[in-house]
C-alpha cells in the first residue's frame, strides 16, 4: 500500500519538460527533501540522495481527445470531479478522465456533450481561462461530499507561488500544515483550511454562482436483474457551471439494458434497490470511501455497544482505522486491521475497491 501522504501529479504538469530536482528543507530524519519542481513529485532515493529523474517524468502528455475547451459565453455547461460509483452492479461502462462535463447549446436544449476529460479549459466572459484538471477536480468533489469548504492557498515561497491542492484524505479535513504540490516545501496557515485553486473559479471567470441545489421529488425503484449494469453515486454540486437554475440534489443513477444501452441517467430522491432504500448519508460516505480506501477493506460493521451499523469516520480525517466511533451512541468498536465501515459495503463497489 502506498503512503497516504504521497501526492499525485496534476494533469497540467504531465510531460512538462525535464526534471528540476532540488532541495531547501530537510525531512524529519535529517536527510534532504529532494523534490522535482517540474512534475511536483518527491525525488529522494532511499539513501537520501537525489534521484536522476522523478516518478512524474514517465507520465505521457495528455492526449488531445482528453482535453477540451469550453466557452462560458456559448451555451450552458457544468463541470464536476468524475468520481467512481459508490455502488456498481453488473457490467458498467466507464469513461476515462477525472473531469466530467455537460454542455447544452441553450438551457432548454438536449445535451450535446456528456463526457469526461483529463483537462477542461473554461474561458469566461471576461476573457480569463481557468484550467480544471483531474487532480484538482476530484479533490474538490471529495471535499464537497465530505461537507468541507475549500479555499485558495498559495505557497509562500516567492520563487514558487503555486496554488496548493489538498487531495486524497487531505481534502476531507481542514488542517494547518500543508506541503506544496510544486516545490515540496511545508508551510503553515493561521487557521485550519483545505486548499484548492478551483475555489475561486467563478470569481476569476466573472461567472455568477448558481442557486443552491434543490432536493428533487423523484423516487426510483430498481430491480437489479432487470439491467445489465447499475451505477449509483451521491450527487454533488458542480465545481463550475453557468446555469441559472438550481441543480438537482439526491441520488444519481445510471442503468444499462441487456444490449448495453444507457436507459437511466437521472438524479432521484429516494432510490430503492431490490426493495431496500439506499441511505443518503451512507451513500455520500461510501462515494468518498471508495476514492480513499487505497486497498483497505470497506466492511459492514455493527457497533459492539448498540448494534447500529456504523459509518466511519463521522468526523476528522477520512481514512481506514482500527478504531471506529458509533454515530448513534458514541461507543468505540475496535477491529484487528484497518478498515472503513459502511452499511452499504455489501453492495458491489466501483473505483479501486
Amino acid at each position: 500500500m502506498k503512503k497516504k501522504c504521497n501526492h499525485n501529479i496534476p494533469e497540467t504538469m504531465k510531460h512538462a519538460g525535464p526534471c528540476n530536482i532540488q532541495w531547501e528543507v530537510k525531512k524529519r530524519n535529517g536527510k534532504p527533501n529532494w523534490w522535482c519542481t517540474t512534475h511536483a513529485h518527491e525525488a529522494s532515493a532511499p539513501d537520501g540522495t537525489a534521484l536522476q529523474s522523478c516518478p512524474g517524468a514517465w507520465f505521457d502528455t495528455q492526449p488531445q481527445p482528453r482535453v477540451i475547451d469550453i466557452d462560458a459565453s456559448n451555451g450552458t455547461f457544468s463541470v464536476w470531479g468524475a468520481l467512481g460509483a459508490a455502488i456498481e452492479i453488473g457490467t458498467c461502462p466507464r469513461q476515462p478522465g477525472g473531469v466530467h462535463v455537460h454542455h447544452r447549446p441553450s438551457p432548454a436544449a438536449v445535451k450535446d456533450l456528456d463526457d469526461s476529460y483529463d483537462i477542461v479549459r473554461v474561458r469566461g466572459p471576461n476573457g480569463v481561462t481557468v484550467e480544471v484538471d483531474s487532480m484538482a477536480a476530484r479533490a474538490f468533489s471529495i471535499s464537497e461530499l465530505s461537507g468541507k469548504t475549500v479555499t485558495v492557498l498559495t505557497c509562500p515561497k516567492e520563487q514558487c507561488r503555486y496554488e496548493h491542492i489538498d487531495e486524497q484524505k487531505f481534502a476531507t479535513h481542514p488542517h494547518v500544515k500543508h506541503q506544496c504540490n510544486r516545490c515540496g516545501r511545508n508551510f503553515r496557515e493561521k487557521n485550519p483550511t483545505i486548499g484548492n485553486p478551483l475555489a475561486a473559479a467563478y470569481e476569476r471567470l466573472g461567472i455568477a454562482r448558481p442557486p443552491e441545489p434543490t432536493t428533487v421529488d423523484r423516487p426510483l425503484h430498481l430491480v437489479s436483474k432487470d439491467y445489465s449494469g447499475i451505477a449509483v453515486w451521491a450527487s454533488n454540486r458542480a465545481i463550475l457551471t453557468n446555469r441559472t437554475t438550481p441543480e438537482d440534489h439526491g441520488v444519481h443513477v445510471h442503468a444499462w439494458d441487456a444490449a448495453g444501452n444507457l436507459v437511466i441517467d437521472e438524479t432521484y430522491s429516494d432510490v430503492f434497490l431490490d426493495g431496500e432504500r439506499i441511505d443518503h448519508d451512507a451513500l455520500r460516505a461510501l462515494t468518498v470511501q471508495r476514492e480513499l480506501a487505497d486497498g483497505a477493506p470497506i466492511v459492514v460493521l455493527a457497533c459492539e455497544q448498540c448494534g447500529v451499523s456504523m459509518i466511519s469516520p463521522t468526523s476528522g480525517w477520512i481514512e481506514a482505522s482500527t478504531s471506529h466511533t458509533c454515530q448513534a451512541c458514541g461507543a468505540t468498536t475496535k477491529t484487528r486491521r484497518r478498515v472503513m465501515a459502511n452499511p452499504l459495503a455489501t453492495k458491489v463497489g466501483g473505483g479501486d475497491v
